[in-house]
């Protein structure tokens, strides 16, 4: 019994020995990574969201009674549809009013002038004869100084009448009465058109506050158009990644309800200021194929590309650590030694080495990892 429990112990010791001896002479096995040169793509990745279609509200130019309303919530809507018309009766009524002054005016005014013009001119010449005439019958003394008087008076007022006459004739002939009266009709064209509510372009009317009988007056929201406008994404970028982004560079978006489709974008716009609040930049982005599942104020991540290096000897980040320089830790003979490193073009994942290692070397990525202690790789494959 003493020999079968002496046997069942020094087994036992042994097939701990074997278990631990590794990790007691070799060191635990640890995240790492070997070192390799490859293309190495710079990417910069932005949250960001769907834009909401722009919202127009839509209201009246006058004061009227809501005689007729023709479209309802939802309903879409083609530029200049009417959607909306007020009692025109009273500007129909000015509208006839003021063609028919201008037909006055047409038909009646300037021959009037020209009449009154000739009768003017007339009565002057009429006057003028009395009035020599007067004037030797004083010289003979035939008449007294107070009827000459008074047929000089009658000349004067003949004279007057004569310019006033010319001058109205001058005034109907440059026309300025048939602008007046063209003008009339064009004032009650303008109101009477006031008197229809059209759509000012093609989009989907989401609100609608008015009723047929209802009496509205400028500065009432009657409707809320959505505009149909292609779909843009809002991204806003820190304001030190700025030098990376410019107007026509390609990217490649999701939303985040559906991760697994990715879909292109363009940047169209990005804002020459910076929000001081939060230190970002608005950048907008097209999409030439906007995917039918999108919705207003979605949210989506935006992969931007922005630069590549050929050949690159690429460093995984999650193995950087700071300092008064970058360092890695790598293993060399089986223990962690701290390698500081020259980086050249960085990415969101991954770092380009200039200086520092070379393709074979492997760098631990476990952030517990101690320089001075041994490590066994268990060696990761590149994203």
């Amino acid at each position: 019994m003493k020999r079968t429990l002496l046997w069942g112990s020094a087994t036992g010791a042994l097939l701990l020995l074997g278990f631990c001896a590794p990790r007691w002479l070799w060191g635990p096995r640890v995240d790492a990574m070997e070192m390799r040169r490859r293309d190495l793509v710079q990417t910069l990745v932005v949250n960001g969201r769907v834009l909401a279609p722009r919202v127009v509200q839509i209201g009246v130019q006058l004061t009227g009674i809501v005689a007729r309303r023709l479209v309802d919530e939802g309903a879409r809507v083609e530029p200049g549809q009417l959607l909306l018309e007020l009692d025109g009766r009273e500007a129909r009524a000015s509208l006839e009013q003021a063609r028919a002054g201008l037909s006055q005016v047409r038909e009646v005014g300037q021959p009037s002038s020209r009449s009154t013009l000739a009768q003017a001119e007339m009565t002057l010449t009429v006057a003028q004869r009395l009035h020599d005439r007067n004037v030797s019958l004083a010289q003979d003394g035939i008449l007294s100084q107070t009827q000459l008087d008074d047929s000089t008076k009658a000349l004067e007022i003949a004279r007057a009448a004569e310019v006033a006459a010319r001058a109205q004739s001058r005034s109907a002939s440059a026309g300025s009465d048939l602008k007046l009266a063209e003008a009339n009709v064009t004032v009650a064209e303008a109101r009477l058109a006031q008197t229809r509510v059209t759509a000012p372009a093609r989009g989907v009317v989401l609100t609608r506050t008015v009723e047929v009988g209802d009496q509205v007056q400028p500065g009432k929201v009657l409707f809320t158009l959505a505009l149909d406008e292609p779909i843009q994404l809002l991204i806003q970028p820190d304001e030190r990644n700025l030098s990376q982004i410019k107007v026509g560079q390609e990217a490649v978006a999701s939303a985040d309800a559906f991760p697994d489709r990715r879909f292109p974008a363009r940047i169209r716009y990005v804002a020459p200021g910076v929000d001081v609040t939060r230190g970002t930049v608005d950048v907008k982005l097209d999409l030439p194929e906007a995917p039918d599942y999108l919705r207003p104020d979605m949210t989506v991540s935006v992969e931007i590309r922005y630069g590549e290096s050929k050949g690159a000897l690429a460093l995984p980040l999650q193995a950087l650590r700071s300092g008064s320089r970058p360092w890695v830790l790598a293993l060399r003979s089986g223990r962690a030694v701290n390698v500081p490193v020259k980086l050249g073009q960085r990415g969101e994942r991954e770092a380009e080495v200039v200086e520092g290692l070379k393709p074979g070397d492997v760098v631990l990525l476990d952030p517990a990892a101690k320089e001075g202690n041994r490590y066994r790789a268990r060696l990761k494959t590149p994203a």
